[in-house]
């Protein structure tokens, strides 16, 4: 019986190659935990959160079947067929994909942001995050740059680290834990030394802790475990930079809620049921924990459930928005102050 099941294997894995060349993935050095909980703990932001969530889903599905690096390059045919196929996952199992699509993948698809601010469907490669110019820079309007320290970058939760050639986003930044896809990754390691590693096909996507506390330590992150691979530049998005922490359980239309947050004075809210953008007004400011205290106008046309904060630039829209983390019940009359 296990000589016809090995036999079965063995003629499954020649009529399907793709299936069987990319094995199972747990995090890379093996060994490496993730402590979910305690990442969305420490993260505030919803959009963290999601981000968080969304890692989880990939490191779950890695643990079944691997997705390779795709080595060769990324044609236009594989780039065609990744924008029509239906589950976009499956097809990078079976086709591959490098670091920046990965990244594309995980912002677009997965937390359905706006990503690149000048090609909308398109990725942006490592070389338009490391090489700050006029041009780069309007693909990454949706971004903002984050500080260099004297030794490295100190990133959050969902900030992208790069250096021509590759680029990572943060999951653990006190743990140094990327999410990434590369053509080698360290595997075991020994004494602070990469002793076992994955290349190739057999690297690909990963849940990946940097393996040398040289290049990454106690939240600073210098490079990619080498000193020809150092981070020259940290992005974050900026939907990463707004949220709501603090609201009312309930409200009434054409009166005003007090709300507690990062980034939130002066934004625009859209409540559900209403296409009406409204701007809050800054009530206070918390020098210590950089957190802002404001006040909004409810419409007469809001209804009960989450609301929407927007993080971008310019004009309000839609589609630059996060979500509170909680929802709020509308009623229409009556005054309701926050406590």
């Amino acid at each position: 019986m296990n000589f016809l099941r090995f036999l079965v294997l063995v003629v499954f894995c020649s009529l399907n190659f793709h299936a069987c060349s990319a094995p199972s993935k747990a995090p890379f050095p093996l060994g490496t935990e993730i402590e979910w909980e305690e990442l969305l703990k420490q993260n505030n932001s919803s959009i963290a959160k999601d981000f968080i969530h969304s890692s989880k889903i990939i490191h779950d599905r890695l643990l079944y079947k691997g997705i390779p690096y795709e080595k060769d390059g990324i044609s236009q045919f594989w780039e065609n067929r990744y924008q029509a196929s239906q589950d976009k996952f499956k097809f990078m199992r079976k086709y591959g994909v490098d670091c920046t699509r990965l990244l594309r993948y995980l912002f677009r698809n997965m937390l359905q942001l706006p990503y690149n601010s000048l090609f909308t469907e398109a990725p942006i490669i490592s070389h338009t995050f490391a090489n700050i110019n006029s041009q780069n820079a309007k693909q990454l309007r949706n971004f903002i740059r984050v500080p260099q320290s004297k030794n490295g970058f100190r990133p959050q939760t969902g900030d992208i680290l790069a250096f021509p050639g590759h680029a990572i986003a943060v999951l653990d930044p006190k743990n140094c834990i990327s999410i990434q896809s590369s053509s080698w990754v360290c595997k075991n390691i020994k004494d602070g030394r990469c002793v076992e590693a994955e290349m190739g096909k057999y690297a690909g996507v990963a849940i990946y802790k940097l393996a040398s506390n040289r290049f990454c330590s106690n939240g600073l992150w210098k490079g990619m475990d080498g000193d020809h691979n150092k981070f020259t530049v940290a992005w974050r998005h900026r939907a990463f930079t707004t949220w709501i922490s603090e609201m009312p359980k309930h409200a009434f239309t054409s009166k005003r809620i007090f709300l507690t947050g990062k980034n939130i004075a002066g934004k625009y809210i859209y409540f559900e049921g209403s296409n009406k953008a409204v701007r809050t007004t800054l009530n206070k400011y918390n020098k210590k924990n950089g957190l802002q205290s404001v006040f909004v106008l409810v419409p007469n046309d809001a209804k009960s459930g989450k609301i929407k904060i927007y993080w971008g630039t310019g004009r309000p829209t839609l589609l630059k928005t996060v979500d509170s983390s909680l929802s709020i019940i509308i009623n229409k009359k009556g005054l309701v102050r926050n406590k």
